[in-house]
């Protein structure tokens, strides 16, 4: 038994799976998501007028999911990747945002996985893709609290006691974060490749769906117009992924003496 699987059937199960898709998560979430959009057919939901209602509110959830992740980064950064392919934690954080939900990464990536599944349209995404998701955040929430409780003890419990493991605090938002300052440098440094995949998912997604009911033939403008703007966008991901890793951009300016 290691550190993060406690003992107890389905919850040590639970954990296992947790732990398994930690590791292969970079590579088996975004695989999965693009098979969907390339497989799963839409369905017009209700009416047209109705379906893209619901779709433009695909995207606004999906952009507060990823606005969720840059505010929980810029106020306090957690090693979110873990340490070589496992969870870790250095620290026990529950300052920023983290003092309003003890999983404010995974709400995010919730909201983006629905707002993406609103967007398709495609009953399997709602059925079968939407659900598996879900379930595999809530093992990664299980695998993370058992590493982060056997490693904190006492410390780890009273913070459970105070926070919410899901669902943030809001009413206390202004009297936590009102007195913290917002490094976006840190942010944008660290988000760069979820925001420029998710800006790239939310062009093509709606090309996808209307080629499935107009077939390729009657999408050329909606192609044109999803290429220039992906151009644009990984242009500019290029642009600042090199600022990155000169130092040109998104480091704070070291002064003399300081």
């Amino acid at each position: 038994m290691t550190a993060a699987q406690p003992a107890g059937g389905w919850r040590a199960r639970n954990v296992a799976v947790g732990n398994y898709f930690f590791r292969h998560r970079n590579a088996i979430f975004p695989t999965l998501f693009a098979l969907t959009a390339l497989l799963a057919r839409p369905r017009i939901i209700g009416t047209p007028a109705l379906d893209a209602v619901l779709a433009g509110a695909g995207v606004v959830v999906a952009l507060a999911g990823q606005a969720a992740r840059l505010l929980t980064i810029g106020y306090e950064y957690i090693e979110r990747g873990g340490k070589e392919g496992k969870v870790y934690a250095s620290h026990l954080v529950h300052g920023g945002v983290y003092a309003l939900t003890r999983n404010p990464m995974y709400l995010g990536n919730g909201l983006i996985a629905v707002g993406l599944t609103m967007v398709a349209g495609a009953p399997v995404v709602y059925a079968v893709v939407l659900p598996f998701f879900l379930l595999v955040y809530q093992a990664l929430i299980a695998a993370e609290e058992a590493y982060l409780r056997q490693r904190f003890g006492a410390e780890y419990e009273r913070y459970c006691a105070q926070v919410n493991q899901l669902w943030p605090a809001l009413h206390r938002a202004r009297s936590v974060l009102g007195g913290l300052s917002y490094d976006w440098r840190v942010a944008v440094r660290k988000e760069l490749s979820t925001l420029a995949g998710l800006l790239v998912g939310l062009i093509w997604l709606p090309v996808l769906r209307a080629c499935w009911f107009l077939g390729w033939s009657g999408v050329t403008g909606h192609l044109i117009w999803a290429a220039g703007w992906t151009i644009a966008v990984l242009a500019l991901y290029g642009w600042l992924v090199y600022l990155k890793k000169t130092r040109q951009l998104f480091y704070a300016v070291e002064t003399e003496g300081a």
